[in-house]
This record gives C-alpha cells, structure tokens and sequence, in this order.
C-alpha cells in the first residue's frame, strides 16, 4: 500500500514536468468562468480574509490563481497522483501548503492545531473535492462553520436554482449539489445562501454554478451588497 502510494506520488511530480498542458484544466481557474474569478477577487477585497482554505486541489490551477493574493493557503487533495502534481507545482511557493487525505479528517486536524487563529478570523473556504461517490461537502461545512463561525463559503459545481444554464454535480439519489443537500447546515449555522447574480449566458468558461454560505448575522448584510451575488429566495426544500 505505501509503495503503490509512493509511486503515484512520484508519477504525479514527474507528471508536472513532462506535461505541462496539464497545469491548465477546466479551461483554467474556477472552471474558465471570468466572471467567477472576478468574484472571488470581489470577496476577497472586501472580507481580507486572513487566510484560504481549499479542499479539492486537484492540480493545483485555481489553487495558483488563489496564490497571488499572497494570503496563505492551505488545501487538501485525497487522490495522490493529483498530489504529488499539486507538491511539484507549489514546492517553492511559501504561501501554500498542500496535505494530503480525506478533507474532513485534516480540515478537523487543521483546525484543532489552532482553534483561536479559524475561530476569530475570517477565512475563505473554497469546496471542490466532491467527485463521483465521494461527497464530503457536508462534513466540510459542518466542520467550518463549527469550527469558523466567521467563515465565507463557496462550493463549486452547485446548482442555481433560478439558472438551468449553469451546470451542477449530480451524483444520485441524496448526493445531488442542490439546497436540498446543504439545507441541514443552513438551518443548523442559520446561513445565508448566495448565487450568481449574471445570468449563465453572460458567463463564460465551463458556466459551472457555485453557492457563496455564510452565517447571516456576521457577513449576510456585507454579502448582499456584493454585485455578483444574488441572495437565495426561500426555494422549498425537503426536511
């Protein structure tokens, strides 16, 4: 086990090398989306968060994008062939740690080495580790915003109920990136919900929807100001 997990590290690093095409996918950062990006760059400008928090670094495109705001940036990739991609990638760039595993488990590691540090800050979190069977995205928010009460969420590939044009992950029956599927966290954390304000045609790239969460009596007010978003009606969703 350790020697196979060895070795697709080691081919993930040489991958980096050899194809270089391969540092750029999804069309580049947040999927290609320009407005996306510009979203992003919105949030942090306004919120300055102190730090990022990333889980699904995958081959570490949007993770450099994230970088150049030279905040430090921590992110988590489960498969390690894409990790030891990510190592090659950022090992000279100070300001991001890439781990590797199971998101909840070294978010919860992450966060108990210095509970004062996430509990007073804001951090920005991005969600992308959702792939196919494995689907952590409720752990990960239970964990942040238990964790980060003053934490701004955006989790990828989610659907804009008010936008068909934007596509979502679906992975079956409970495991669809919907509001049904976040709801529990949005009552239990009393969240706001935030979508994208332009419509999917204006939007360019792979048109991927995303969600913005953060507790409404710190950032709601703040977030609703923010151009690019739109606050999520009261869509009905099953308890």
């Amino acid at each position: 086990m350790l020697k196979s997990f060895c070795s697709d590290v080691v081919k993930g690093a040489f991958d980096y090398y050899r194809f270089p095409d391969l540092r750029t996918v999804w069309g580049g950062p947040f999927n290609g989306q320009p407005l996306r990006q510009a979203l992003f760059r919105d949030l942090i400008d306004r919120f300055r968060p102190a730090s990022i928090i990333e889980t699904g670094t995958y081959r570490g495109t949007t993770t450099e994008f994230m970088a150049r705001t030279a905040l430090p940036i921590f992110s988590v990739e489960v498969v390690p062939r894409n990790y030891g991609f990510a190592m090659a990638r950022f090992w000279h760039q100070r300001n991001v740690t890439i781990r590797r595993g199971n998101s909840p488990e070294v978010l919860r590691t992450l966060f108990d080495g210095d509970r004062r540090f996430f509990s007073e800050h804001v951090i920005f979190a991005y969600l992308d580790a959702h792939w196919n069977a494995d689907l952590p995205l409720a752990d990960e928010l239970d964990l942040i915003f238990d964790r980060c009460p003053r934490a701004i969420s955006m989790i990828d590939d989610f659907q804009v109920p008010f936008d068909a044009g934007y596509g979502y992950d679906d992975y079956g029956s409970g495991k669809a990136l919907t509001s049904a599927y976040i709801a529990s966290a949005v009552r239990k954390y009393e969240l706001h919900t935030f979508y994208p304000s332009v419509p999917s045609q204006e939007e360019g790239g792979a048109r991927r929807g995303c969600a913005v969460l953060a507790k409404a009596a710190i950032h709601g007010r703040q977030l609703g100001s923010v151009p690019l978003l739109r606050m999520a009606e009261r869509y009905p969703v099953p308890d």
